[in-house]
């Protein structure tokens, strides 16, 4: 099933690309984050509150956070990369991770985006599961954000933020069809 969907988009040949680059960023977004120094100019900038916002979708928050996120985008991304335009697939992890990461600030959490946008895919690969009628693996990415949930602790914030960000990957993929 997922073969063919992603020879009828072209994918042969390019599998996981922009899952690749979106790791690479979240690392990279990872190391910056240690020299503050760095990023204050750019964060000054009349282009700060976007630098900002794109920063807090890639950032995974800690070293546990770029494993987890990492792992989630290896195994639920790569999937989804596979059924989607590489703009429908960049876009449901800016906007969830996005989201995600205003949500947990609304109820006073902190903004963890990459990790969130991470939950927005899952939505999305629930999304495109359901519709194509393949319930074992949508249940199976189910599984896994509830894992995460319960790793959370249950704090607010953290829920809020998943939540948030679970919610957009899955409208985004039933507005565009994934």
């Amino acid at each position: 099933m997922l073969r063919r969907d992603r020879h009828q988009r072209g994918y042969l040949g390019q599998d996981m690309l922009v899952t690749k680059v979106l790791i690479g960023l979240m690392v990279l977004v990872f190391i910056v984050e240690r020299f503050p120094a760095v990023l204050a100019p750019l964060l000054a900038s009349p282009v700060g509150i976007l630098v900002s916002m794109l920063l807090s979708a890639l950032s995974p928050g800690g070293f546990l956070g770029l494993i987890f996120a990492g792992l989630f985008l290896w195994i639920i991304g790569s999937q989804l990369e596979s059924l989607t335009t590489w703009w429908q697939y960049v876009l449901i992890f800016f906007a969830s991770g996005i989201i995600g990461s205003l949500a947990a600030n609304a109820v006073g959490g902190g903004a963890v985006g990459g990790t969130f946008a991470a939950f927005g895919l899952a939505g999305a690969f629930v999304m495109a599961m359901a519709s194509r009628r393949v319930g074992g693996m949508a249940q199976w990415a189910i599984f896994l954000l509830a894992f995460n949930v319960v790793l959370s602790g249950f704090q607010l914030g953290l829920l809020a933020g998943m939540l948030g960000a679970f919610a957009t990957g899955l409208v985004i993929a039933r507005l565009s069809h994934v």
